[in-house]
């Protein structure tokens, strides 16, 4: 759009030959009607997008009874058409033959991941056009206007990294996603999934504790290691105080690689602990600090270290914050909100290969 008015600008000052003072005029306000149409059309698409990933988001987690409105012929009332037919079919096959719960199990991951794929373009596409009105591009704009950009950006950011989580759940879910090791220095690995969070990290004044032994180069799955720092990593930042601590271990044992990361946070209430990693769970404590979350990052960090041939384990409160009156009689104190220290293991020959038509997403 700003190209076409920059078209028509020139395109008037040859035609009508205008004095200066009116070709300014005339630019400044085929500008202005740029940026707010452009604004418009961006915030109207953005809105029926959140109303559409929300009723996705319920669909997924069991809600078959939710119907989308459909107006007008467009791609997305379309996607909505077909959703609705997709539940129209889940529900009554539900109905008519609960034997049918695998097949039903199947469809409903089928229908997350041809949702999830379709609302991908959509908001790449609302992506674009925010961070292109907002650096200026398509005019100049106001510090308050900047600011309202700058939120749809945020919450359009949010939006594809649900997108992109409920993709990488189906592909478990259904086991089509692959497992492709190469030569990998996981400590490299580590520190480059910190530093993604290092803006954070330093405003709020938390401490960064590494322990790595020396290491030998281990076959891993680079997406798929960056993937797990990246979630361990995100709820240790969310979670701990201000001026709180983060430690990272990594060493070596007998026959494994053990990472160990600690935070004295929020901790985990001990009678959810069970649901952990479970799909869409997200404890109570942590809705309070955080509204904003998935609940979906550990039940694929889960998936992915076991289907590699390692393991996962918590431990909350951490006994790495605890002081020795407490370890003594950590059973029967009360000790939650003292932090979690979560236990990976990776074979040291490396993740097992896994053949699979499509990758998780890393972005």
């Amino acid at each position: 759009m700003a190209l076409f008015a920059s078209v028509f600008i020139i395109f008037s000052v040859f035609v009508f030959k205008g004095s200066v003072q009116q070709i300014l005029i005339l630019g400044a306000g085929v500008y202005i009607i740029t940026f707010i149409a452009t604004y418009v059309i961006s915030w109207r698409f953005s809105s029926r997008i959140i109303k559409l990933t929300m009723g996705v988001e319920a669909m997924a987690a069991g809600d078959l009874t939710r119907k989308f409105v459909s107006r007008g012929n467009d791609e997305i009332s379309q996607l909505k058409n077909s959703l609705n037919e997709l539940v129209s079919r889940l529900h009554s096959g539900v109905a008519q033959d609960v034997t049918k719960h695998k097949e039903l199990a199947r469809a409903k991951t089928d229908f997350v991941a041809l949702a999830s794929h379709q609302l991908r373009t959509p908001l790449s596409i609302i992506k674009w056009y925010v961070d292109f009105l907002r650096t200026g591009d398509a005019g100049p704009v106001t510090e308050e206007q900047k600011k309202y950009l700058e939120q749809v950006y945020v919450s359009n950011e949010r939006l594809i990294e649900l997108v992109n989580a409920l993709l990488d759940v189906s592909r478990i879910d259904v086991g089509t996603f692959s497992i492709e090791p190469e030569p990998t220095d996981i400590e490299q690995k580590a520190d480059a999934a910190l530093k993604k969070f290092m803006p954070a990290i330093e405003s709020r004044g938390i401490a960064i504790d590494r322990r790595y032994d020396v290491l030998p180069i281990i076959n891993l799955d680079p997406r798929l290691t960056k993937i797990v720092f990246e979630n361990i990593f995100s709820n240790a930042v969310k979670y701990v105080p201000d001026k709180g601590t983060i430690r990272i271990e990594i060493k070596k044992t007998e026959a494994d690689v053990l990472i160990k990361i600690s935070d004295n946070g929020c901790g985990i209430p001990r009678e959810q602990q069970p649901q952990v990693f479970t799909k869409l769970f997200r404890a109570d404590n942590v809705r309070r600090i955080e509204s904003i979350g998935t609940g979906l990052g550990l039940y694929i960090v889960k998936a992915i270290i076991e289907k590699s041939g390692g393991k996962i384990w918590f431990q909350s409160p951490s006994l790495e914050f605890l002081s020795s009156a407490e370890k003594k009689d950590e059973k029967s104190a009360n000790v939650d909100g003292r932090g979690t220290t979560f236990f990976i293991t990776i074979p040291l020959k490396g993740m097992k290969p896994r053949a699979g038509t499509k990758k998780l997403s890393s972005d």
